[in-house]
């Protein structure tokens, strides 16, 4: 390792009243109902962020601060964890000088925002509290000279895709079920991205899993094109007109050529709203017998049952080791 690297956390505790009155408030002075970028299940917590933190702990001890962005709130938990390796940075300290787009409920104007957390080293990992380390990772799993290591492929645009061509040059084809598409809207944003940076018919997608970002690349983009900060960072909720600063740093570097790709190291995502409890068991155990996969991701661990909650709150505290990464 030759330079320090941090993690960055967003985390919000939806059973929180405070937060809960904050985020009402805001719906009511928009008169409309919870949308569904104000679902309680982004917001409400059952453990996930202390045993993120833990696992960080554990299997990548070289990373240097977790920086855990908030909005006024302090986990319960902090004092259990080393003083000199948590920094609670609140949602004003990152917003100065753009106040009037708080309070924000959007990880993605949040995220916008990365590269002015004081004291941040050049090179992070950013991590969604619903994202954890399963097991040993180096600092050469994340950065490799001025390079970023990337996870994933090359995929097609929407608007290259052929059937969506189709309805460009036959409007009445939009109307045929078989060619119709549900909408993705964290696709789209990844396909906002790419534009920004260039990429017109093609996009990198990438799993869930930890992220490794440079500083410089969002700071030195956004300094350049301070519009496009001011229109991402104004929505308190996700909307699909916004793009992704993690991908777009992303893209940035692919452009300059400063990406490796390896996918010698795995994700897999469990969707406790939506997985059966068989499906669940089946990925658990891929994870425990594929030393590949490092990363897993538990979205909407909120809504299992509380004895599925236990479950995997014990599974991601069990501890691994194996395959030919480690620490350094």
């Amino acid at each position: 390792m030759t330079e320090p690297v941090d993690a960055v956390i967003t985390w919000v505790d939806g059973n929180d009243p405070a937060h809960r009155e904050k985020l009402s408030a805001y719906l009511n002075s928009l008169g409309i109902p919870v949308p569904a970028a104000a679902d309680p299940t982004r917001f409400n917590q059952c453990g996930e962020l202390e045993q993120c933190i833990k696992n960080i702990l554990r299997y990548a001890p070289w990373m240097r601060t977790i920086y855990l962005i908030t909005d006024a709130q302090l986990p319960s938990f902090k004092s259990e964890f080393p003083k000199d390796k948590i920094k609670i940075i609140d949602h004003l300290d990152i917003f100065a000088g753009f106040e009037s787009c708080l309070p924000t409920f959007n990880s993605l104007s949040i995220e916008s925002m990365f590269w002015r957390i004081p004291g941040l080293a050049e090179r992070f990992v950013y991590f969604n509290d619903d994202s954890f380390l399963i097991r040993p990772v180096s600092y050469e799993d994340f950065f490799r000279g001025d390079n970023l290591v990337l996870r994933g492929y090359w995929k097609i645009q929407s608007q290259n895709k052929l059937r969506n061509r189709m309805k460009t040059w036959l409007p009445f084809l939009k109307e045929w079920s078989f060619l119709k598409e549900e909408p993705n809207e964290h696709r789209n944003q990844q396909e906002n991205s790419a534009r920004i940076a260039g990429w017109d018919k093609h996009f990198f997608h990438q799993p869930h899993a930890p992220f490794p970002i440079r500083k410089s690349i969002l700071e030195h983009f956004f300094k350049e094109n301070p519009s496009l900060l001011a229109s991402n960072i104004r929505f308190a909720l996700r909307d699909p007109e916004q793009f992704l600063s993690v991908s777009l740093t992303h893209h940035l570097a692919m452009k300059n050529k400063n990406i490796t790709i390896d996918s010698s190291l795995d994700a897999l995502t469990i969707n406790a709203a939506c997985h059966s409890l068989k499906k669940i068991h089946q990925r658990l155990r891929e994870a425990d017998k594929n030393e590949k996969i490092a990363f897993m991701c538990m979205q909407s661990l909120d809504a299992a049952p509380p004895e599925i909650q236990t479950e995997l709150l014990n599974w991601l505290n069990h501890s691994r080791s194996g395959g030919k990464h480690g620490s350094s």
